[in-house]
């Protein structure tokens, strides 16, 4: 039967990179490993120190001074309300002024900015509904396109009940005078 050799367990790296205060960088607990001798990686320190931080630790540390009443509350500015709000300049003075304005932007950002503003009112005005001005009709609705001769039958006999027999052949024969007259005979 073939034996185990036992060896002294070598330290856990993980292990030891936590038993190194927090204060030293990555590459100073490398350093001090390799003299332990060690070997890993400053990325696997990042690894086990990201990984192993409690809510606690990775709460945001918070001044404890007080602040003062006249130092007045500076309005940030995104930094597409900054490109909205020079939309009259071209894109390279826009990029200037933000420089200045320590904002660091690139000229693609601008028009990236310009052509989603340019959609967005598009859109916004395809949904409005379009309203016709029109007017209400007085008086009973009149039937609507006559296509047969049936109906149209229909619809003089319905006039001619209307307003009567006699005042229906005077509108029919000054018609036909009137289309006499355009067609010449």
């Amino acid at each position: 039967m073939a034996s185990k050799k036992i060896t002294p367990k070598s330290p856990n790296k993980s292990d030891f990179i936590r038993s190194q205060p927090a204060s030293l960088s990555g590459p100073e607990v490398v350093a001090k490993g390799k003299a332990a001798g060690i070997k890993f990686s400053s990325q696997l320190v990042y690894n086990v120190r990201g990984g192993s931080k409690t809510p606690k630790e990775t709460a945001k540390k918070t001044s404890t001074a007080k602040p003062t009443a006249a130092a007045p509350k500076i309005p940030t500015q995104s930094k597409a309300d900054f490109v909205r709000s020079h939309a009259s300049l071209s894109p390279k003075q826009i990029l200037t002024k933000a420089k200045a304005a320590g904002i660091k932007l690139g000229i693609a950002y601008v028009y990236n900015v310009r052509g989603y503003d340019k959609t967005a009112r598009k859109k916004k005005a395809a949904r409005k509904p379009t309203t016709r001005a029109t007017t209400p009709r007085a008086g009973a609705a009149a039937p609507r396109p006559i296509t047969t001769s049936t109906k149209t039958e229909t619809l003089l006999r319905a006039v001619a009940a209307e307003i009567g027999l006699g005042r229906a052949m005077e509108i029919l024969s000054a018609e036909r005078a009137m289309v006499r007259a355009v067609i010449g005979g």
